[in-house]
C-alpha cells in the first residue's frame, strides 16, 4: 500500500516538472490587444488639371475623392499621387502632365512658401505644356491649403533653372491671376459620369466677354437642343452660371458650353461633361 502511494506521489511531480499538468480551469487567458492598422478616409479636394482647348492649354480644376490616412496630410497625399501620374482625371478631356517616373520627395513651409523638392523623370512638354504642368502643383496646394501665396520648386534637393527646358522655376512661383491660368468657361453640375434625375440644372463658372456663352446639349436618339447663357459677371470676373435644361427623357446626354471669340466668332474655349438621367 505504501509503494502504492509513493508511486501517486512521484507521477504527479515528473507531471509538475514537465509541464503537463493542465491549466486551473477557473483561469482565463488574458486576451491579446486588438491591432489595429490606421483608418483610412475619403475626402474631396480640387485637383487641377491641363485642358487642351482649340488655341491653347489651359488648367481646369476637379473636384477628386482621395483616399489619405487618418494621422496624414491631405496637401503631400494629393501632390504625390499627382506628381507621380496615379492620380487622373475623371473626364477623359482633361490630362495629368504629370508621372513618367516623377516623384515628390518632401515638402515643407516657410511662412505662405510651400517647398516642393520633386524628382523628375521623363516629361515630353513644351513650353507652355511645361507651364501648365507647373500650375497644376501650385493650384492644388493653394486650392487645399489657400495660407499658401506661392509655391518654390526644387529638383533632388537643389535649386533648378527649369523643370524641363523652358519655364524659369528658380524663384517662388505663385497661381497667377485667374482670368489668364484657368479654362474660361466650365461644367461644375452635372459631374462627369454622374447619373441625375429630372428636371436637370447645370451650373458652372466663366470668365467670357460680355459675360456670355453658348450651351449645346446631345441626348439620346441623336437629339439636339442649343441655347446660350449668361454668367453673373462678365471677365475678368470668373463668376457662376446656371442653365435650366428643364425635364429631360431617362437616357445618356452630353452638355457642352462654348466661349466664341470676340475678334472672329470662332469657338476659343469649351467643356463638356457626359452624364445619365435615370428613370
Amino acid at each position: 500500500m505504501g509503494a502504492t502511494v509513493t508511486v501517486a506521489v512521484s507521477l504527479a511531480v515528473a507531471l509538475a516538472l514537465s509541464g503537463c499538468v493542465g491549466p486551473d480551469p477557473g483561469l482565463s487567458p488574458e486576451p491579446s490587444p486588438p491591432t489595429t492598422s490606421p483608418a483610412a478616409e475619403s475626402v474631396s479636394v480640387d485637383v487641377y488639371f491641363s485642358h487642351a482647348q482649340p488655341t491653347e492649354f489651359t488648367l481646369i480644376g476637379e473636384p477628386q475623392p482621395v483616399d489619405v490616412l487618418a494621422d496624414a496630410e491631405v496637401l503631400d497625399t494629393v501632390l504625390a499621387a499627382l506628381v507621380d501620374g496615379e492620380l487622373q482625371p475623371i473626364d477623359p478631356d482633361y490630362a495629368n502632365l504629370w508621372g513618367g517616373g516623377s516623384a515628390l520627395l518632401s515638402t515643407s513651409r516657410a511662412g505662405d512658401v510651400l517647398a516642393v523638392d520633386l524628382a523628375v523623370g521623363e516629361l515630353s512638354l513644351g513650353a507652355e505644356s511645361e507651364g501648365i504642368a507647373i500650375a497644376q502643383l501650385v493650384w492644388t496646394a493653394v486650392g487645399i491649403d489657400p495660407s499658401i501665396a506661392a509655391v518654390r520648386l526644387t529638383i533632388d534637393g537643389a535649386v533648378a533653372e527649369t523643370l524641363a527646358g523652358h519655364v524659369d522655376i528658380s524663384s517662388p512661383i505663385p497661381p497667377g491671376p485667374p482670368e489668364s491660368v484657368l479654362t474660361p468657361v466650365q461644367i461644375t453640375a452635372p459631374l462627369e459620369g454622374a447619373t441625375v434625375m429630372s428636371p436637370v440644372v447645370a451650373a458652372g463658372v466663366a470668365c467670357v466677354f460680355e459675360a456670355a456663352f453658348l450651351w449645346r446639349l446631345e441626348g439620346p436618339g441623336g437629339s439636339l437642343v442649343e441655347g446660350s447663357g449668361m454668367a453673373a459677371e462678365a471677365c475678368p470676373a470668373r463668376a457662376d452660371w446656371q442653365v435650366d435644361l428643364g425635364e429631360l427623357a431617362p437616357g445618356d446626354y452630353v452638355l457642352t458650353v462654348l466661349e466664341l471669340s470676340a475678334k472672329d466668332g470662332s469657338v476659343s474655349s469649351t467643356d463638356s461633361k457626359a452624364f445619365t438621367v435615370s428613370g
